[in-house]
């Protein structure tokens, strides 16, 4: 006996839209990120919401019963079947093919994508409107980023100046070998001179990277230290260094960011 599929034939909700978008954005994520995403009070109150558009075959999910066991929320995805239900204009070939693999991408992968929405939605908290945030999947049709994309690209317009600062933002949380993020580090480096970003040169953006701890941040700073200092491209290019809990305790007028700097001192930086 053939089930005949679902169909929901209301046309969705804002609400409903602003999720696909979401998953569009970010890949994955948990309902309780997608309720902060919302801002709602809680989890509960959108579960109907993707249940929905579950049925609908326009998002799906991992979960099995050892998510249960370990205390693990279910990670949320777009299919290919949810993206027609958005704009084109807010759509990209190469994000689109990406949701085929959603099914079957490693898990690791999922834990770095939840991570980059977790600092998304931090980000959003510290700077609010003043703050526009790029994922991946939004830089794909510009040729000019470095081929090995930023996790994130940041534009934060300053109210008092009007200025606009830009920074690339990777978040390291040991989802990979640590000579991962010195290659990419040296990736920014070979950028920096060989790279096609349209503002000026002295205009690069501030390359940040987000650690999942003390030590993990220490070792990423001499690493990057010694890079620069092979290339002699302190005049360049600029990197800082966090961790995830102090990013976590910042505040929109604090100083977590430790700029990498020629003569070895600390010296604290916002954006």
């Amino acid at each position: 006996m053939t089930v005949a599929e679902p169909k929901y034939r209301r046309p969705l909700n804002s609400e409903q839209v602003a999720v696909l978008d979401w998953l569009y954005s970010v890949r994955f994520s948990t309902n309780k990120q997608i309720a902060r995403q919302l801002h709602k009070p809680s989890h509960k109150t959108i579960q109907n919401k993707l249940q929905i558009l579950e049925v609908c075959g326009f998002i799906g999910k991992h979960y099995d019963t050892s998510y249960k066991l370990a205390g693990r929320s279910a990670e949320y995805f777009l299919t290919p079947k949810g993206a027609r239900q958005l704009p084109t204009d807010d759509t990209n070939e190469w994000a689109t093919k990406a949701l085929y693999k959603n099914k079957t991408v490693s898990a690791e992968f999922i834990a770095h994508c939840i991570n980059i929405t977790d600092t998304i939605l931090r980000l959003k908290e510290l700077y609010g409107d003043a703050i526009k945030i790029f994922p991946r999947s939004h830089l794909a049709p510009y040729d000019y980023f470095p081929t090995w994309s930023p996790d994130l690209f940041l534009s934060l317009k300053n109210p008092n100046s009007m200025k606009v600062r830009r920074y690339f933002l990777d978040i390291w949380d040991d989802t990979k070998p640590f000579f991962v993020s010195v290659r990419k580090a040296r990736n920014y480096i070979n950028y920096a001179t060989e790279g096609d970003w349209p503002y000026e040169r002295g205009d690069l953006p501030t390359v940040l990277m987000l650690c999942s701890d003390e030590q993990t941040q220490n070792k990423l700073q001499r690493q990057i230290h010694r890079a620069v200092e092979e290339e002699d491209m302190w005049d360049e290019i600029i990197f800082a260094v966090t961790t995830q809990e102090q990013l976590e305790a910042a505040t929109p007028t604090s100083k977590p960011w430790c700029r990498i700097n020629e003569d070895a001192e600390i010296s604290h930086m916002h954006l």
